[in-house]
């Protein structure tokens, strides 16, 4: 049985990533953040729905990763030099040239569960320079922490021959226990991609017209068999249904791969 509440955070560590020509990135060596208080990232990208029909004929889920902040004690010397591009001079003294930007670089960390740690990963952030503030002492000493403003954006890879954009990745409950416990050692990046399918589309169709229905797969190009479990009330064929006599039906979409990943959606028949 794995989690069923999460609290806490920490082990928040940063990678250097660059891009090759292609997009492509590569990781440096994660280095822990010390510190971590508080992270709110809030998701970018509202669904776009369109209605056909009479119906929500489709539904596009724009997902354009996260923004928000990281609030830590106080902002490490490494992550000001390898992240925020200043400069420390002969002297020791870090410099921040108008002209630098700050490069891109992969957020790591984990909120503590009841059972294990769940820990993550986004793989594509960039930070904007933080505020200056401080305040002078009174009565009792209030610490002051470092906000850092952070926007996770989708991550170009190249796995099993084809180009996927991934956001941020997750332990879960079934995460092996090398990925696992070498999870800050180096950036997790998968080698094989995952399989499944989604159905999308209306619900219901007349008798003797027809409903399309689109199978959104990953891979995407994943071949997909269709299926019917009342072809006297409705038939289905690469997607599309059509009416036979009124009732219902349920419409079945699984991948030719792996008969286990499917999806299904009850599509009513009206006279």
């Amino acid at each position: 049985m794995g989690n069923k509440v999460k609290y806490g955070l920490k082990n928040v560590h940063a990678a250097k990533v660059t891009f090759d020509d292609n997009g492509y990135p590569t990781f440096g060596v994660p280095k822990k953040i010390p510190g971590a208080v508080n992270l709110s990232l809030d998701k970018s990208g509202d669904p776009t729905e369109f209605y056909a029909d009479d119906d929500k004929y489709f539904v596009v889920n724009n997902n354009n990763g996260y923004s928000g902040d990281l609030e830590i004690a106080l902002i490490p010397e490494w992550f000001k030099e390898e992240i925020l591009n200043e400069v420390k001079d002969s002297n020791g003294v870090l410099l921040e040239n108008a002209d630098s930007q700050s490069v891109h670089f992969a957020l790591m960390f984990e909120f503590t569960g009841d059972k294990n740690a769940i820990r993550h990963v986004a793989y594509n952030n960039t930070v904007t320079r933080p505020k200056l503030e401080g305040k002078t002492r009174e009565d009792s000493t209030e610490v002051k922490t470092d906000i850092l403003t952070i926007t996770a954006a989708p991550c170009k890879f190249r796995i099993s021959g084809q180009d996927v954009r991934y956001v941020k990745a997750s332990s879960g409950d079934a995460t092996s226990p090398t990925a696992y416990n070498n999870w800050y050692s180096s950036v997790y990046v998968p080698d094989t991609l995952p399989t499944g399918i989604t159905i999308s589309g209306g619900s219901s169709v007349s008798v003797g017209e027809d409903l399309t229905l689109t199978a959104v797969t990953v891979p995407a190009t994943a071949a997909v068999n269709w299926s019917s479990s009342d072809e006297d009330v409705a038939t289905v064929a690469a997607g599309v249904v059509t009416g036979v006599s009124a009732g219902y039906a349920r419409i079945t979409a699984e991948l030719d791969s792996d008969p286990t990943k499917y999806d299904t959606k009850i599509v009513e028949v009206t006279a």
